[in-house]
């Protein structure tokens, strides 16, 4: 039988881990498959002013490959130069096929292979395995309004489709949302645009972020293979405490009282001499209970005198700016959609056949569930990372327990006798019955967020510790996949 090959879809922080992890295996045959014209996925796409990280760069990275980081909280441009350094050193680039996005795989009851359609239509044979590395915050919510012929003669894009050289400096910038990626807008544009105007559908609870740039003499330490691997650890072992037995997600867990109150701190230090931006500012929804947006700069941001928060969601378009709830006004010549994404719906931008020609969006019906996220029952030799249920901190952990899972099974392929891998039903069913338990006690459970699906199920959280979920791949593996 020949060594196995694989497909990777996406070529971004969890397929550059799945390669890897194939390659650790001696598993070098297989493809690569990127829609964007470069490598890097999320942070390929998210080329908006201030894009950075909300997790500290020593931890948002490769337990394997240190790095010699500039500040605390990498931006776009350090982790983007990060991932490309990463996939050279390792031999991945001759793997990828840039541009050629992943539309369909289709598994053989006959042979048991999968084969993949792509958008270049050539025909890449047939893999042993496929590893979806897509992610779930990859496909951007437009608002209607925004869709096809608007009039609008400014310019209008999503955060996560930047125009290419489009700066916000002598600006009328008006910004869609109030969520991460809207805070790191909403701050660049208050020190270069000439007016920024907010709108605000509902605020979100803050915490202080502590950004700064390394010193020479952190860098130098930092550089020290023994200093690295402590920062690391102490980080990893900081949001692993916090999230024993979902005490970061429980209205009364002692670390979501904690960090309920600094937030609340946090937001009276800054605002209190504006009541008005602090009842605007201030959310009616538990803390915690949709992500948490840190930054130094947003509070201040509010309180410039050409910076307007509007309490009011869009309903159209003009030739010269928008027209809110109100049915008011408002100038602009650069809108910017901080509108999120489609998260609830995995996989979305292509179609999954299993045996017997099932389709897994079907299987799903709108709740999307797997074992650990990984594995669904009915789709042999095919893995999911950053699947449903597996978002949290820190989230490079959970791609390379991940990655581990999936390269250590496909390499028990290389044996005569294996063809087939398969989850459990069972097992599948009673890890869900857990989750969706443990779950059901979060706040999470308590507000409409993106971590629902329209039916209201939870379908992105991970709730516990990362070392609990790290664990847990390592037994399933053993005791909850079959490998035939």
């Amino acid at each position: 039988m020949a060594p196995p090959r694989v497909a990777i879809i996406g070529a971004g922080f969890s397929g550059i881990a799945a390669a890897i992890a194939l390659t650790k295996r001696g598993i070098t045959d297989y493809v690569i498959f990127e829609k964007n014209p470069g490598m890097g996925g999320t942070w390929w796409a998210n080329r908006y002013p201030g894009a950075s990280v909300d997790l500290e760069s020593h931890i948002y990275s490769f337990s394997f490959e240190r790095h010699d980081w500039t500040r605390n909280y990498a931006d776009w441009h350090e982790i983007l130069g990060y991932l490309e350094s990463v996939a050279e050193k390792w031999g991945l680039l001759p793997h990828v096929r840039l541009s050629d996005g992943v539309t369909s795989v289709a598994w053989s009851d006959a042979d048991s292979t999968y084969t993949v359609t792509s958008e270049s239509g050539i025909d890449h044979g047939n893999f042993s395995a496929v590893i979806s590395c897509v992610g779930f915050l990859n496909v951007p919510l437009i608002p209607p309004f925004a869709r096809g012929d608007h009039g609008f003669e400014g310019i209008i894009c999503h955060t996560a489709q930047w125009p290419e050289g489009v700066e916000l400096t002598d600006r009328t910038v008006a910004v869609l949302g109030t969520g991460s990626s809207a805070v790191q807008v909403i701050s660049e544009a208050a020190h270069q645009a000439k007016d920024v105007t907010i709108f605000q559908i509902e605020p979100n609870w803050l915490l202080p972020k502590g950004h700064h740039q390394f010193t020479e003499r952190e860098r130098r330490l930092n550089r020290n293979r023994l200093v690295y691997l402590w920062r690391r650890r102490r980080l990893y072992y900081g949001y692993d405490v916090r999230q024993i037995g979902a005490r970061h997600a429980r209205r009364e867990g002692s670390v979501n009282l904690k960090r309920s109150a600094a937030s609340r701190a946090f937001l009276a230090a800054s605002l209190s001499d504006r009541p008005d931006l602090m009842a605007l500012a201030t959310p009616e929804f538990p803390f915690e209970a949709r992500r948490t947006v840190i930054s130094d700069r947003y509070y201040p941001a509010l309180k410039e005198p050409h910076v307007h928060l509007v309490p009011h969601a869009v309903k159209g378009l003009t030739r010269t700016g928008l027209i809110d709830a109100n049915g008011d006004h408002h100038d602009a010549d650069l809108i910017v959609l901080a509108t999120g994404f489609d998260a609830a719906h995995y996989l979305s931008t292509f179609e999954v056949r299993g045996e017997g020609g099932i389709e897994l969006h079907d299987v799903w019906n709108g709740e999307p569930q797997a074992l650990l996220g990984l594995m669904v029952p009915g789709f042999p030799n095919f893995f999911m990372m950053y699947g449903p249920n597996t978002n949290s901190s820190p989230l490079v952990s959970f791609y390379e327990a991940q990655a581990a899972f999936a390269a250590s099974l496909i390499a028990r392929l290389k044996n005569d006798r294996h063809r087939r891998i398969t989850v459990r039903p069972e097992s599948v069913q009673r890890f869900n019955d857990w989750l969706q338990g443990v779950l059901a006690t979060t706040v999470w459970a308590e507000t409409d967020s993106y971590f629902k699906a329209g039916t209201g199920r939870n379908v992105a959280q991970w709730p516990v510790s990362a070392s609990n979920y790290i664990l847990r791949t390592r037994w399933a593996r053993r005791r909850s996949v079959v490998v035939d």
